[in-house]
């Protein structure tokens, strides 16, 4: 456990990789994140837990690994867990109306026509609910019931369903707080209990918790949200009497605990957290627009067998997964309203470099003779020159001078000039390019070789 490693710091952020390594504190600061903590995963078991910053910029009170940031999303992965436990003991069932269930709501009709809707449907964002995400409550506003959120008397919009049942994802923190309500109305238990019972004990996650407002004792222990700025969010943090979407408060190293565990389930170990036709049912993909289970998102086609969820809490940022294979991934927990971009532009880079963690699908292995990658690569918008050299290739775009590529160790094709990966796989017969760049996540371009 300490300070993050040396490696980090040898990647760029919105810099030519040229130019002298940042430093993975001035990273932080770009990215007006206070704090940070990391737990790696290696072989399905925390290896090292790295701490950097502190967990207010109004004190010098540092990130240690027992420090506590709000989970956000990723509570849903936990609060699936549980539902998952209580099918296993035969106390819930995934596929019952859920107002069967429900003593203190109901989930109201249509004009007339009453929707059916399951938990697993509710699990797996294919309810066709509404409310996407959840804003909290700051201190000094009233927190209001779950039945009052759940009818729009909180600060989000009322829960309805407003598209057919069990067809598509689309994303609802408001179907997951219709879950909780079927968690604490059957059992006659706060979440938090059924968590400690259900999965907090079990995967040894033993500074988590469900308590909204955090008590004295845990809440000096808890970084501070923080805007842009850094600016703290006024109070510390917000309130999120919906637990089961976003109030999961917890470490790093506890949350990548629970994805060990689940990767256990899903290898059947003894003693696992969940029998194996939950694991089953968890890494199942719930409807074909979208790689999500049942609380997790899992893997795409072709790509290595995954399950891991981001989060996003006013003033904090978080990531977590596993590779169930080979056991590999980390949990990364930050206090600021920019630390998802610093997680997936720079940590999960670094992260997937240094210990080799499996590559994306797609990616050619082994890597192909630069004169085999040469020629004309052309999408709707995009044409791309590819051309070999004695040093290795070039990337030429209309307008601008040939960017020289060196070959990587991973099959793929690195530009220090710029930001820039290049990637040559073959899809449906045809050599396809598949340009990264790292200053833009979840933009890649992709063009087709032509002839002629």
């Amino acid at each position: 456990m300490g300070d993050l490693p040396e490696f980090l710091d040898r990647y760029q952020l919105e810099r030519p990789r040229s130019d002298r390594p940042l430093g993975f504190a001035a990273a932080l600061a770009d990215h007006h994140v206070p704090g940070i903590s990391i737990a790696l995963l290696e072989h399905g078991q925390v290896t090292q837990t790295w701490t950097m910053g502190r967990r207010s910029v109004t004190s010098d009170a540092p990130v240690e690994p027992d420090t506590l940031f709000q989970a956000a999303s990723i509570s849903k992965s936990i609060a699936a867990a549980c539902v998952l436990r209580l099918v296993d003991e035969s106390v819930l069932d995934l596929d019952t109306d859920v107002n069967d269930l429900l003593k203190s709501w109901q989930l109201p009709a249509n004009d007339g026509w009453q929707p059916h809707v399951t938990l697993r449907q509710l699990l797996a964002h294919t309810a066709g609910t509404t409310v996407h995400g959840l804003a909290g409550y700051p201190p000094g506003m009233p927190v209001p019931s779950v039945p009052d959120i759940l009818d729009g008397r909180g600060n989000s919009a009322p829960v309805r369903v407003t598209a057919v049942p069990g067809v598509r994802h689309s994303y609802s923190g408001g179907g997951y707080t219709i879950a909780q309500l079927v968690l604490t109305d059957v059992t006659g238990l706060d979440v938090d209990t059924l968590a400690w019972e259900l999965v907090f004990e079990p995967a040894g996650m033993v500074h988590s918790t469900f308590a909204q407002p955090l008590d004295r004792a845990r809440a000096v222990r808890a970084a501070s949200a923080h805007r842009a700025g850094p600016a703290p969010v006024a109070g510390g943090w917000h309130t999120y009497a919906d637990l089961a979407a976003a109030g999961m408060w917890s470490t790093a190293t506890d949350v990548a605990r629970f994805f060990a565990a689940i990767r256990d389930s899903a290898a059947g170990a003894p003693g696992a957290l969940l029998s194996a036709r939950s694991t089953r049912a968890m890494l199942t993909r719930g409807a074909p627009n979208r790689a999500y289970g049942l609380g997790v998102g899992i893997a795409e086609p072709g790509a290595p067998a995954f399950v891991g969820h981001s989060g996003s809490n006013e003033g904090y940022r978080s990531w977590a997964g596993i590779h169930l294979d080979d056991g590999s991934g980390a949990a990364i927990m930050t206090n600021g309203d920019h630390g998802y971009q610093l997680i997936t532009d720079v940590l999960l880079p670094a992260l997937r470099r240094e210990y080799g963690w499996p590559a994306a699908a797609g990616a050619p292995t082994p890597a192909v003779a630069a004169s085999d990658l040469a020629g004309r690569y052309v999408s709707r918008d995009d044409e791309f020159v590819v051309a070999e050299t004695d040093a290795g290739l070039t990337l030429t775009v209309p307008g601008q001078p040939p960017v020289p590529l060196t070959a990587g160790t991973d099959g793929g094709w690195r530009a220090r000039v710029l930001n820039v990966d290049v990637r040559f796989p073959i899809r449906d017969g045809d050599r396809v390019l598949v340009l990264h760049q790292e200053l833009v996540p979840d933009a890649d371009v992709e063009a087709t070789r032509v002839t002629g």
